[in-house]
């Protein structure tokens, strides 16, 4: 966060691709009550220190996510993530088995009202569908919505699991 414009960010992403692909995909996504603006940077790298900022107040500006739970991009070895564009559906998977529709519609229902809620059925090595009931689709009345609450609750610890959220295609 810049500490004189605090409605702005550097982000360093590992290549320009990443970075390229942010750009692209979230500029004008809706997110409390302002749309996104995203430009490169005049500057190569993110300086994450400053010797007139100390304490909390620098805690609060810096901020290193490489090894972070939150961290969606892995080692260029690994299959890239796709890139979805902002929708009003949530993708939401690593789910407790035993959390029912009205556990997940509350952890959701801060955000604004659950329009849509289905839980996914995977298949087995065989093809049959199963009831692990570990991945769902929800859906928020707008884009920001779902935004904030992608912002909010991806990797939020449900019952034990990091639950993950995205956007979703379907």
């Amino acid at each position: 966060i810049l500490f004189n414009k605090r409605d702005s960010a550097l982000i360093q992403f590992e290549t320009p691709e990443y970075a390229e692909n942010a750009r692209m995909t979230l500029t004008g996504c809706p997110l409390w009550d302002r749309s996104l603006l995203i430009s490169t940077s005049k500057h190569l790298t993110v300086q994450a220190s400053r010797s007139d900022v100390e304490g909390d107040e620098a805690s609060k500006l810096f901020g290193e996510y490489t090894s972070s739970p939150l961290h969606r991009y892995r080692p260029p070895n690994n299959r890239p993530v796709p890139s979805i564009e902002p929708s009003s559906l949530l993708h939401v998977s690593n789910i407790p088995a035993h959390v029912t529709e009205e556990d997940l519609r509350a952890v959701f229902e801060d955000h604004g009202q659950v329009s849509r809620l289905k839980f996914i059925s995977t298949r087995d090595q065989q093809g049959a569908s199963t009831s692990d009931r570990k991945m769902a689709l929800v859906e928020l009345p707008t884009v920001q919505d779902a935004a904030e609450a992608l912002c909010a609750q991806h990797a939020r610890v449900v019952d034990g699991l990091r639950i993950r959220v995205s956007f979703s295609t379907s």
